[in-house]
């Protein structure tokens, strides 16, 4: 594994970042045809969020604003 870190890391950060999407797609992918748990603690946690982002105690940026950011600092 650390053979594999230290290529990733010769990567570009667009390339970096590009990976790790490819990457979340195949892990999204696989987690919907595997079931998992949260643990209580997760469950907790998503709950806290969950509701910190309804009450409006949670600042949020809308994916397309990450995107267009991304896009204009790393050329992706």
């Amino acid at each position: 594994m650390a053979d594999l870190i230290l290529e990733i890391t010769k990567l570009s950060i667009a390339d970096r970042i590009k990976l790790v999407q490819e990457i979340l797609g195949t892990i999204a992918k696989d987690a919907d045809s595997q079931a998992f748990t949260l643990t209580d603690a997760q469950q907790t946690e998503i709950e806290h969020r969950s509701a910190s982002i309804t009450n409006g105690k949670a600042k949020t940026i809308s994916w397309d604003k990450i995107e267009t950011a991304l896009t204009e600092r790393y050329g992706l």
